[in-house]
């Protein structure tokens, strides 16, 4: 299996996992707010706006860590060049 499908099944089990967990939470949360008098609905657009907000974040993230990652590596093949020589 090629790294990228390996990255891409990772990571596909960590959205999965997010969103289950993040269902659970919504039904935990509006199940709490249901119990409490006046309580107001959850707006499913505000909902959907919240998780891919997080997406984007969670994305950023990534990307931020295989910069770090690549410049590592890079930074330590120079290294080892270096002290080859």
């Amino acid at each position: 299996m090629a790294a990228q499908d390996q990255y891409n099944d990772a990571f596909k089990q960590t959205q999965d996992t997010l969103t289950s967990t993040f269902d659970a939470w919504t039904r935990a949360f509006q199940q709490g707010l249901s119990q409490l008098p006046g309580a107001v609905p959850v707006d499913p657009a505000q909902v959907i706006d919240q998780v891919f907000e997080f997406a984007a974040t969670l994305l950023n993230v990534q990307r931020e860590f295989a910069k770090q990652l690549v410049a590592s590596s890079t930074a330590t093949a120079e290294a080892l060049r270096n002290s080859a020589k």
